[in-house]
């Protein structure tokens, strides 16, 4: 008889303990998603799975303390037309995050060069020397760089509201940056550049390219050139122009021997603010990913403007004096067992 009712004291306790903990104030924070098809998840480390258009997957992602498990937003293409993403809510906090649209550029564009240009300075002479045109030509190609399906590691408010994103990318998209740049060369030279070279089948050089220029700007300047000649230099002489500009620009990233970490960028939008998360300061992710070997190589961490980090999570009073009594009784039955002996 004793023993049955220390048992019914003991199963009472906990029950209490356990009831205390049942009813603590929730915390969590939920996803909503307003296109699942166009969600990826990933679920971390380096053998993990890819798991396509399921919120529940990707609502875990977001929120299980391991980085390395992301979700992309917008995954069919690089090149987003459309916002896809989720809204977080946690209590009266509420944020949006999503993919980057060419739209969304013109917007952000002029900062997110003046901010790569500081993190990487060798390239802000280059740039300066570029002409108005071609700058205006480079900014064109932001869109296309594939950096607007932002892959987010981890998600969370902080104490008044603000919000913390990681963005899962490469460690150094040099390679990346490249490519984007040979490819708008070899647009320009079989899109007309070639035509004002007489023998030329490959990409000259820009000592070539300025040669060139040299000798139009000369015809430009001459009284010998027919007028409707001439009327066609000064957009030719421009075209010439910015092509040497780029190939200064290759010339220059391929002599670069640092790494240069650039992260995809989010649109967030909370507190009635529009923000791009991005970073130029990546962290190693130790990982890569498990189809190509080369992605999640990094995270990149970003946070709004006088973010707060949140406080560990304590358990409330009445539940340590819950669980306490739960020890208690405990202690009390090895107690009388050992009278008992």
């Amino acid at each position: 008889m004793k023993m049955t009712f220390q048992k019914l004291v003991i199963g009472a306790s906990m029950a209490i303990g356990v009831s205390v903990l049942a009813t603590a104030p929730a915390h969590a924070t939920s996803f909503s998603f307003n296109n699942p098809n166009e969600i990826k998840t990933y679920t971390g480390g380096s053998n993990g799975n890819f798991i396509a258009n399921d919120t529940v997957a990707a609502s875990k992602a977001l929120s299980d303390g391991n980085i390395s498990s992301n979700v992309e937003l917008w995954y069919s293409t690089e090149n987003p037309t459309s916002n896809v993403g989720f809204t977080a809510t946690q209590g009266n906090y509420s944020a949006t995050v999503s993919s980057v649209t060419a739209g969304d550029w013109n917007t952000f564009g002029s900062q997110w060069l003046g901010d790569l240009l500081t993190a990487y300075t060798p390239f802000k002479s280059v740039w300066n020397g570029f002409s108005a045109s071609t700058q205006s030509l480079v900014a064109g190609y932001f869109p296309s760089l594939g950096m607007g399906d932002p892959n987010i590691g981890s998600f969370q408010f902080g104490q008044n509201g603000g919000v913390e994103l990681s963005l899962v990318g490469h460690l150094d998209v040099k390679t990346k940056l490249s490519d984007t740049l040979s490819t708008k060369l070899n647009e320009a030279w079989t899109g007309g550049v070639n035509s004002l070279f007489t023998v030329k089948t490959s990409l000259p050089s820009a000592l070539e390219v300025q040669n060139k220029i040299t000798s139009l700007q000369s015809a430009l300047n001459s009284s010998q050139t027919p007028p409707a000649k001439k009327a066609m230099l000064p957009t030719q002489i421009a075209q010439l122009t910015s092509f040497k500009d780029l190939l200064n620009f290759q010339a220059a990233l391929n002599a670069y021997q640092g790494e240069i970490g650039a992260s995809e960028i989010a649109k967030v939008v909370t507190g009635g603010q529009t923000s791009y998360a991005y970073s130029f300061n990546p962290t190693a992710s130790g990982i890569t990913a498990s189809d190509d070997g080369i992605s999640y190589s990094a995270y990149y961490t970003w946070h709004t403007p006088g973010y707060i980090t949140p406080p560990k999570r304590v358990p409330e009073p009445s539940i340590i004096i819950g669980l306490l009594s739960v020890a208690g009784v405990f202690v009390t039955q090895r107690k009388l067992k050992t009278v008992s002996i």
